[in-house]
């Protein structure tokens, strides 16, 4: 083996055209969402404008995200300027000597392998962690990222990832020391345990269900409080701790990772509680009380729908409907449809008063 190899970054002509459909993607949440406030009227430039002008509008958290993106255009131009100096002594990330990126030299990593704590290759991810004993300045190097810089080896030069991991284990370095824990948990692939490919399955169906059905459903519950809540959370635990006991007696016959038992369980809890919360609504649609037209009237604060008949809810509107029940007089009868379900929990079918407020809103 020679004494040294210099690998360095392979150069993608595609790196800004994918990173801007990452970025795209990454924001197109936050976008639709906006864009589904304006829609329904929730939402206005001018109240936009007033909350971004606001005094009490904290700018540090826009300064730190513009910062965090900052900082991670900076980490990405200074490792594709670098080159990967690997030998018998140890592992250096290291500038070329008149970079004009020289100001980012404090990013440079030199780690040798007297100094190593642990050593571990994540095929799944094509990742090889060094850790050394300080911890402080961990190196994280992607094998499909590197190439040779000289092709005057023994090794297969066409090919980086062999070249790299072959660099790595002629120095025993993967054998030598321990791997990270951890990222032994991370390699693990949930798709390929029969145990974990069909809860994944299963929480894809619980939330496809939950989805589908809100977008359904004209009905909705008349409180959203503890007291509507609370039958869904017990479900939601007690399916997390059966599917937690359920998981490691599988583990038994085929190994899965303490951490992503748990995470596992944890999640599927929370699908479960949210689909049950959005089924709790169409069940009682079935077997509860009809839906009865009820008299409602405005308060003075035109913020609640008050019911003649005492033993019905309350009804609470957001601030954004309050010009609209202003204009109706406070004696006015207003109908609203209710349903008295399981266990005396209420449902209501606002949607023609939804759809009312939104056009008074357009108008």
């Amino acid at each position: 083996m020679p004494a040294s190899y210099v690998f360095v970054q392979k150069q993608d002509k595609h790196t800004w055209v994918k990173r801007l459909l990452f970025g795209t993607l990454l924001l197109f949440p936050f976008i639709a969402f906006f864009l589904w406030m304006f829609y329904q009227n929730l939402l206005k430039s001018e109240m936009l404008i007033r909350i971004l002008a606001d005094s009490s509008f904290p700018p540090v958290f826009v300064l730190a995200l513009i910062a965090a993106i900052v900082s991670d255009d900076v980490a990405k131009i200074f490792y594709r300027s670098t080159s990967l100096h690997i030998d018998d002594v140890g592992v250096r990330l290291k500038l070329p000597p008149k970079s004009r990126w020289a100001i980012l030299g404090f990013l440079e990593k030199d780690i040798a392998w007297t100094e190593l704590k642990d050593a571990t290759y994540v095929e799944r991810f094509q990742l090889v962690q060094l850790r050394p004993q300080s911890g402080a300045r961990f190196l994280n190097i992607r094998l499909k990222d590197w190439q040779l810089q000289n092709t005057v080896s023994n090794l297969n030069s066409g090919n980086a990832e062999p070249d790299l991991l072959t660099v790595f284990r002629e120095l025993k370095i993967l054998e030598k020391y321990p791997a990270n824990s951890q990222l032994v948990e991370a390699n693990f692939d949930l798709t390929k345990h029969p145990a974990t490919k069909k809860l994944l399955f299963g929480i894809a169906i619980l939330i496809a269900y939950s989805f589908v059905d809100t977008m359904l459903q004209h009905e909705e519950y008349a409180f959203f409080n503890l007291h509507y809540f609370l039958p869904h959370i017990v479900f939601g635990a007690t399916f997390a701790v059966v599917l937690m006991g359920l998981m490691f007696k599988a583990s038994k016959h085929a190994f899965i990772p303490r951490s992503n038992v748990i995470g596992l369980a944890i999640l599927s809890g929370l699908v479960f509680g949210v689909s049950s919360y959005v089924g709790g609504i169409r069940i009682n649609q079935l077997v509860g009380g009809p839906l009865l037209e009820a008299r409602y009237h405005r308060d003075a604060s035109c913020l609640n729908l008050l019911p003649e008949d005492k033993n019905l809810p309350v009804i609470e509107y957001p601030y954004h409907a309050r010009k609209y029940w202003c204009s109706k007089n406070i004696d006015e009868v207003l109908t609203v449809k209710v349903r008295q379900g399981l266990f005396d929990l209420y449902q209501l079918d606002l949607g023609e008063w939804n759809k009312a407020i939104g056009h008074f809103k357009k108008s």
